[in-house]
């Protein structure tokens, strides 16, 4: 009996229910009314406008939004009824009409980057990936990802030109990560760059030091493994980071072991000096020095000379340059405080806008340091070697593809250069040797390494060393008083170790063999336990001690170091420059200390000027 019933109540109930309240439409009901509106068909033909829609119970309507996708920015709006299905009040938004509509979608953009062989042959290393894209200024960036030790790690990337679909670039790898490895040789050294500056630049070089009365001779081969890094740096010109970083491993090792047997006196004879004669080379270093400064004024700083320009700056403002490095330079705080107290004389000459812009103040310091560094090594060899040697030197520092790259950088390694040359020009001298190898470990650090062997150069003559400790007390004073600017020197103290050899010591690159080639990660600690053994076996040997042979050794130290850091870069050269021109070019003369000992020297000299007795 109450089955009837139902039935009987059942259109009476569908009659109530239908007028009850709730949307009828679907989503994509209303989606599809929105998107074939005809004034609304313009901007529905772009290929990232999404529709989207939600229902809106108190007005029974639906509000839909037309959305550029690849911005996220809102470019229409329209209402829907949601009983009769009928488009109303739409509306064009100012955006919509002025917005850079892309022409590829989001995932078309991704699959023309997937399609992309380098990206292929980089991906197909991998399992799975995720891939992500965003749109701006006419360009697609797809970025893909991989899970590497359960953190997400981009290992490709691509900029696509939206209007011609042809890839702007494509990244693998560690250009990822790294600009250095991108061959961007607008970022890195500019004019320097180019065969036609480097190219005649080492020809000249090569000229003048060249041996072609007997090609097999160790100074050819010396000529050779100085621009031997010229081979490295072509790949490194062309993106291709890892034959780069091999190829340089073969002149820092030739270049070590032959200053280390130099300065342990075997084969330390050098029978000649140039092919040039003294005039020339001094010309044609001055039309060399000129090229330099000329090229310097359209280079570009890059991030350490920006550091040095920002840390000034923060020491005028009575902060410590450590921990108040702009953003986009955060890590420039990871050298000596000498390095910023002497941009500051610049900063005051030139001012300093607050920006990574042309940096008037780091071009006039490397200008300082070049011309500084040149004086210097006339100086150094003039008094060592005689005229021939100072041109030799001057020359080999103005001629030099890696002085001119450096300084085409406005790196600092031009600094410790020239400070190092400073300390070769000082060399007999045991305050001025004090003085200058602690002023580059308070630029550049590493010059720590030397201590020992300049301050045993004199041997163990007590007045000799209380000389070396009062010149590096003095350049310590000078330096390290920065560190008590905030008023808590030791916490400052540690956040100079922290920022400086702690960042050094930890920091992960793919600038070192042991990252190319992780199989000889083993090697590092036996090679930096080498360096720290070389640097304090030369206290005791060798016994006979001359200029060229702490040139040498100095060159020795310094090369061996490189062999282990964690990073390396082409502006490093300059570190041992003036001690590999000093120790392989100038040729050999035992008249002075460039090869003969103080005590020599002075026996010589009583042969020669013998004491006439009293009448």
């Amino acid at each position: 009996m109450r089955r009837p019933a139902v039935l009987l109540l059942l259109p009476f109930l569908l009659f109530i229910f239908g007028f009850t309240s709730g949307n009828q439409m679907s989503v994509q009901g209303v989606i599809s009314k929105v998107d074939n509106t005809p004034s609304l068909a313009d901007i529905v033909s772009k290929p990232t406008v999404e529709t989207s829609a939600s229902y809106v119970p108190t007005t029974d309507t639906w509000q839909a939004v037309l959305t550029e996708s690849a911005s996220g920015t809102p470019v229409a709006r329209a209402t829907v009824a949601d009983d009769t299905g009928k488009v109303g009040q739409v509306k064009i938004l100012p955006e919509g009409k002025t917005i850079s509509y892309p022409t590829l979608t989001k995932g078309e953009a991704e699959k023309l980057a997937a399609a992309n062989q380098r990206i292929r042959q980089e991906l197909s290393q991998y399992g799975t990936y995720i891939t992500n894209a965003e749109y701006a200024n006419g360009q697609w960036t797809v970025h893909f990802w991989i899970k590497k030790n359960g953190a997400d790690q981009e290992v490709a990337r691509a900029g696509i030109n939206d209007n011609t679909w042809v890839f702007d670039y494509v990244y693998t790898g560690d250009q990822v990560s790294w600009q250095l490895a991108r061959g961007d040789n607008g970022a890195y050294g500019k004019e320097a760059n180019y065969w036609y500056i480097w190219g005649p630049l080492a020809l000249v070089f090569a000229l003048a030091f060249f041996r072609n009365d007997k090609v097999f001779s160790l100074r050819n081969l010396d000529v050779l493994a100085m621009l031997g890094f010229l081979v490295s740096h072509y790949f490194f010109r062309n993106a291709i980071p890892q034959p780069a970083v091999l190829l340089w491993y073969p002149p820092l090792i030739y270049l070590f072991f032959r200053t280390l047997l130099m300065g342990f006196g075997i084969g330390e004879r050098v029978e000649r000096t140039s092919n040039f004669p003294t005039p020339v080379l001094f010309v044609l270093a001055a039309l060399a020095a000129g090229l330099v400064l000329y090229l310097n004024l359209d280079s570009r700083v890059i991030d350490v000379g920006y550091a040095g320009v920002a840390g000034g700056q923060d020491i005028l403002n009575g902060l410590l340059p450590y921990g108040n490095m702009p953003p986009d330079v955060g890590t420039g705080d990871t050298y000596g405080p000498l390095n910023y107290l002497l941009y500051i004389p610049f900063i005051w000459l030139f001012g300093y806008s607050g920006q990574w812009d042309f940096l008037p103040a780091a071009h006039a310091l490397t200008d300082f340091a070049f011309v500084g560094g040149a004086m210097a090594l006339i100086f150094a060899g003039w008094r060592l070697a005689g005229p021939k040697g100072a041109a030799a030197l001057v020359f080999a520092w103005s001629v030099f593809p890696y002085t001119l790259y450096t300084t085409n950088n406005n790196a600092n390694d031009i600094v410790v250069a020239a400070v190092l040359a400073v300390g070769l020009a000082l060399a007999t001298s045991p305050l001025g040797r004090g003085a200058a190898v602690l002023a580059g470990f308070s630029v550049k650090l590493f010059p720590l390494l030397l201590v020992p062997l300049w301050m045993f150069h004199d041997g163990r003559k007590r007045s000799s060393l209380y000389d070396f400790v009062l010149g590096g007390a003095v350049i310590i004073a000078i330096s390290f008083w920065v560190l008590f600017l905030n008023g808590h020197p030791i916490e400052s103290a540690k956040l100079f170790y922290e920022k400086t050899l702690a960042f050094q010591g930890r920091r992960k690159t793919p600038w070192t063999i042991f990252t190319q080639l992780p199989e000889l990660e083993f090697l590092k600690r036996p090679l930096q336990a080498a360096t720290v053994v070389l640097a304090l076996v030369v206290i005791v040997f060798p016994r006979k001690r001359t200029v060229r042979r702490l040139a040498a050794l100095s060159a020795a130290i310094i090369l061996i170091f490189q062999l282990t850091t964690n990073y390396w870069f082409y502006t490093y050269i300059t570190w041992f420059e003036p001690f590999i021109f000093l120790a392989l070019l100038p040729a050999t003369n035992e008249k002075t200390p460039l090869d003969g000992t103080s005590d020599e020297q002075k026996k010589k000299a009583k042969e020669q000027h013998p004491i006439e007795p009293a009448s």
